[in-house]
């Protein structure tokens, strides 16, 4: 910024020193009428804030300035473009320091809003710059808690999105859990979800599909509690669809209790896409048969929403496993596939996959043709599960029992 602005010289000095590196500008630009017109205004509203206040008003000046940098960034040439680059850049870093000396908050508001507009105007025209500019204007606003920052940071994501940019941003997204909480004085219900809507398309158009199924849930789990009309509009329908669709498809999805529990899932029910409901059901509980029994019943729903039915038969049979294992030591492998519906020679790679997935934790004894199992994925955790556990620790409680009773006895027959 030193091309024109003189710190020393006191922030007034500095404004006229941009002021007059912009009639240049403009003067090669649009012209000496461009150029004299604004001239004119600049040293009428520079006058008139000096003598009707006894602090300098900037909000005239700052309007001006604003006014007549919206074609800046075709002053930009494209051969050798660093020097002009560089003197823009300071010119819009001096616009932003003008910004906070704005003392009415209306106007302050207006600005903000004008600005993101302004630099997010056109994805083709310096893109790189105005993401670094929207950039520059969140950080203008250091206080984290301040309201202007959550509208500065949905422009700069919708804007890195569409400039095709949003790896730029990305890893800002692992701060927006505690960016958010700081923001939540200024945010309605309404702007959450469209934020974590915002997202989950992002991630989702960027090849991130299971970052764009969370905040995908995310943005469900802000839903809870709505009345039934609400859950079954179409836009809030059709994320429902995409939840179910990528809950369906990504391999790393294998839990369905939290989904299902969701209440603009629960609101598909009764309607024409009921059926997407059903099928994740059968994840969550069902077996092989069930989902070729609903496979013959529904299997347009396949093509129609361009799932894969081997994909899901995959899915269905590591599931499938995780229930056998739960509870078990051991399972013998001509079990497994009898189960999985697999030939005896093909469920050793069904199960390779299945504790190389996470989906349970042993090995393969191929001497006696058994999986031992450690431990497995339940599927679900409601009353029985919680019989389960109960019994499990109860059982472990009484061992614990016996051991310290033995050793009790050792020390006594030591003594």
């Amino acid at each position: 910024m030193a091309t024109y602005i003189n710190y020393g010289e006191g922030e007034e000095d500095a404004i006229v020193q941009g002021a007059e590196w912009l009639q240049r500008v403009l003067q090669q630009q649009q012209g000496l009428e461009a150029e004299k017109a604004f001239t004119e205004r600049f040293k009428k509203d520079f006058k008139d804030a000096q003598e009707t206040s006894k602090r300098y008003d900037y909000g005239p000046v700052f309007d001006l300035l604003v006014e007549y940098s919206k074609n800046l960034f075709s002053a930009i040439p494209e051969n050798k473009p660093e020097e002009r680059l560089r003197e823009v850049e300071s010119f819009f870093a001096l616009i932003l320091s003008m910004l906070l000396l704005l003392e009415d908050a209306t106007h302050l508001d207006r600005a903000t809003t004008q600005l993101c507009d302004l630099f997010s105007a056109n994805t083709e025209q310096q893109p790189e710059l105005r993401l670094r500019l929207l950039m520059m204007l969140y950080n203008t606003f250091n206080n984290p808690a301040v309201e202007f920052r959550y509208r500065v940071f949905k422009y700069t994501l919708d804007f890195a999105a569409r400039a095709d940019m949003f790896d730029q941003v990305l890893p800002y997204l692992d701060y927006l859990e505690s960016w958010m909480a700081d923001w939540d004085a200024y945010l309605q219900i309404d702007d959450k979800r469209e934020l974590y809507a915002s997202i989950s398309t992002y991630m989702r158009n960027y090849g991130k599909r299971p970052e764009a199924f969370q905040y995908l849930k995310m943005y469900h789990s802000l839903f809870q509690g709505e009345p039934k009309d609400a859950l079954i509009k179409p836009k809030v329908a059709d994320q429902t669809v995409q939840l179910m669709k990528d809950a369906i498809t990504l391999p790393v999805v294998i839990q369905f209790d939290d989904i299902l529990m969701l209440d603009s899932v629960k609101a598909l029910k009764g309607t024409k896409q009921e059926a997407l409901v059903t099928l994740c059901e059968i994840f969550l509980s069902g077996t092989v048969d069930d989902l070729k029994e609903f496979q013959k019943k529904n299997g347009k729903i396949f093509d129609e929403h361009g799932l894969s039915f081997q994909e899901a038969m995959s899915k269905i049979r590591l599931l499938t496993l995780a229930t056998m294992a739960r509870g078990q030591c051991e399972l013998p492998l001509d079990e497994i596939a009898k189960q999985i519906q697999e030939t005896p020679s093909g469920v050793e790679p069904w199960v390779v996959r299945a504790i190389s997935e996470g989906v349970i934790d042993g090995r393969i004894d191929q001497l006696n043709g058994k999986v031992l199992v450690k431990s497995a994925f339940l599927r679900k955790f409601e009353k029985e599960e919680w019989n389960f556990l109960d019994s499990k620790l109860s059982q472990w409680i009484e061992n614990l029992e016996e051991v310290i009773k033995f050793l009790a006895e050792k020390k006594t027959e030591a003594a």
